[in-house]
């Protein structure tokens, strides 16, 4: 994209600032993504997968892994070390759902992780 809008435009694209209007450099549409993201991504990978999973005939300890090797794979834009160290949490997550089939705590356990890892540099 950045190419692409170099030959287009002549310049390249400048990131813009991300201080809004909660001040302290936190927009309004990340706050919307830390708290809708949880949710989607529990349901989809978690509950939905690893049901699917169990129902076509694969065992528990298959949908473990066919969860954890999905989300990890679109975690990888965060580097290759962060998401081996994030699928250790994926696969306690995928255990837990196993077992219990909840997805509730699931998702309350990602959405404080994931505000974690959003307001911790800035405090």
């Amino acid at each position: 994209m950045q190419i692409f809008y170099r030959s287009y435009s002549g310049h390249f694209v400048e990131p813009k600032s991300l201080n809004s209007a909660f001040g302290f450099g936190i927009s309004a549409l990340s706050v919307t993504f830390i708290l809708l993201n949880p949710v989607f991504e529990e349901l989809i990978v978690r509950a939905y997968t690893m049901s699917e999973v169990i129902r076509l005939g694969g065992s528990g300890w298959l949908a473990v892994f066919i969860s954890v090797a999905l989300q990890m794979s679109y975690h990888l834009y965060q580097g290759a070390a962060r998401a081996f160290d994030i699928a250790i949490i994926f696969a306690v997550f995928s255990i837990y759902y196993v077992r219990t089939r909840r997805v509730m705590p699931l998702i309350l356990a990602h959405l404080g992780y994931d505000l974690h890892a959003l307001l911790a540099p800035r405090f």
